[in-house]
């Protein structure tokens, strides 16, 4: 392959890049803020933002091959510039670190791996593997590992991407399933295998092989993030957007400063809250406690508590009238600075708890999901 033909192939790579990722970063988010602007309480849901930022690191990634493609280098030294493939590396591997960093936000997420994604600690994983793999990179492309030969700067960054790929098509291919849309799920299945194969072919000589198989799969791995996204608008629109009972989670958080005791949880209940700390009175407090601790003790099939009848002289009750939810309603609601209007807390409501005979309620989140705290 002669020098002018490599300087074409870098060249067109790269303002390909540049000009496609560019549109579909800022339409994606465009979708998110219409999605945020009509549900307000979604605004904190940042899954979709993302997504975005990390079809933002293949513009620079474009930006780096427009660069080499300006170089006067001889056709050795062109495909075997170790600093413009260095650099490429470390770009695609903070491409696979905010994709990660998206999947915990993602609305159905497979069994097999939930407990791992939605875990405490799994962006700390995701920023630790971040930063132990640039360095490893930034260490070879200086010769301090393994000799300096550009096809082993790819290694680590192929690592990385096996990972990031083998989390991102569970969690595809259960979210167009789940919303009915086999032929995607199938696609995406597809498109993780043609980005492992791109990534592969990192590691070969072939430029224009490396360059053919890495713009296929951005273009694909493009419209199936747009898919998602209209997905998601759509199961917004149908009102199928509240969270399941094993995706809520509720932390409490009491302590005492200056002799004045905090009364702290921890919610997640989307869309509502995304992993929230919010701050309640003592008796909402009190009363959230109340039902999580019935929750856990009885597990799947208990956990529910009365609400005294007007016509009861009873002093037994749980909860002596309804006004007592609406006012733990409010209080979660403007504690994460939402307005709380009739609207919202009839979906909160209707999110956060289930009704049984009898006057009986409880929440709906699993009894693990609950940490009681001190």
């Amino acid at each position: 392959m002669s020098p002018d033909t490599i300087h074409i192939l870098y060249l067109f790579s790269g303002y390909w890049q540049i000009g496609m990722c560019s549109f579909a970063f800022a339409a994606l988010l465009a979708i998110w803020h219409h999605i945020s602007r009509r549900q307000a309480l979604q605004q904190r849901d940042p899954g979709l933002v993302w997504l975005a930022m990390s079809i933002l690191v293949w513009v620079f990634v474009g930006w780096v091959d427009v660069m080499q493609g300006q170089q006067p280098l001889t056709l050795q030294e062109s495909e075997g510039s170790l600093t413009f493939d260095g650099l490429r590396s470390m770009l695609s591997i903070l491409n696979s670190a905010f994709i990660l960093l998206a999947l915990p936000r993602f609305r159905h997420t497979p069994a097999l791996v939930r407990p791992i994604i939605r875990s405490d600690s799994w962006k700390w994983l995701v920023i630790l593997g971040l930063i132990f793999a640039l360095v490893l990179t930034l260490m070879m492309l200086a010769g301090w590992i393994i000799p300096s030969r550009y096809s082993f700067i790819y290694s680590i960054d192929l690592i990385y991407a096996i990972f990031t790929l083998f989390f991102l098509g569970l969690v595809l291919w259960t979210s167009f399933a789940k919303r009915g849309l086999p032929v995607l799920a199938i696609l995406s299945a597809l498109s993780i295998v043609l980005t492992l194969l791109a990534q592969i072919l990192k590691l070969s000589d072939p430029l224009f092989y490396k360059i053919l198989s890495n713009g296929v799969f951005k273009s694909v791995f493009i419209m199936l993030f747009f898919a998602l996204a209209l997905s998601w608008v759509e199961e917004i629109s149908q009102g199928n957007w509240s969270a399941l009972p094993e995706e809520m989670f509720l932390v409490f958080l009491p302590r005492r400063v200056q002799q004045k005791m905090e009364y702290n949880v921890i919610l997640t209940v989307r869309p509502f809250f995304q992993t929230t700390k919010l701050s309640l009175t003592e008796k909402n407090y009190q009363l959230l406690r109340t039902f999580a601790d019935r929750r856990r003790e009885e597990g799947p099939t208990g956990g529910w508590l009365e609400i005294q009848p007007k016509s009861s002289n009873r002093k037994d009750y749980d909860i002596n009238d309804y006004n007592e939810i609406n006012r733990l309603l409010d209080n979660l609601l403007q504690s994460a600075q939402s307005a709380s209007t009739s609207e919202q807390k009839k979906q909160l409501k209707d999110v956060l708890f289930e009704y049984g005979k009898q006057r009986r309620i409880r929440l709906r989140m699993a009894g693990q999901n609950i940490t009681p705290g001190e």
